[in-house]
């Protein structure tokens, strides 16, 4: 018969969730949505890359907004995990809205760089700006 493993010993795959399956530590879910968005930039390279290759374009031309893509679908999977949670219907689209805008400022910024490069900046910006706000809003909700 084999030993069971002590909860200690245990290794954990993927991120803390609580029981309703929200991510519990903003640590894991930044690094679990910039993981989506690396994803998301690597995939976009490479369709980008075998479009420029077939003559479909230049490379770069793709938008890098795409890679808002697999944090977006995190980012509904913690709303609906969320359920019972006081403030979550005016936390997220607070969030939604100020990380967008910020992600747009930063597309501005970097608007010399091809859409690949400065979508990919906004998308970056409102990623990390909506799993921080989100995670911080739900915490100060839950606290009032």
């Amino acid at each position: 018969m084999a030993d069971p493993q002590s909860p200690a010993d245990e290794q954990r795959k993927g991120p803390r969730r609580d029981a309703s399956g929200r991510i519990v530590s903003l640590t894991d879910l930044v690094a679990y949505a910039l993981a989506g968005y690396v994803i998301s930039v690597l995939g976009m390279v490479a369709f980008d890359g075998l479009f420029a290759l077939l003559g479909m374009g230049e490379f770069g031309d793709l938008t890098g907004w795409l890679a808002v893509i697999f944090p977006a679908i995190i980012f509904v999977e913690q709303f609906k995990a969320a359920a019972g949670h006081r403030g979550r219907a005016a936390v997220a689209p607070a969030a939604g809205l100020l990380a967008v805008v910020l992600g747009v400022l930063a597309v501005g910024v970097a608007s010399g760089f091809p859409p690949l490069v400065s979508g990919a900046l906004g998308a970056l910006v409102t990623t990390v700006v909506y799993a921080v706000l989100w995670h911080l809003g739900l915490a100060v909700a839950d606290r009032g």
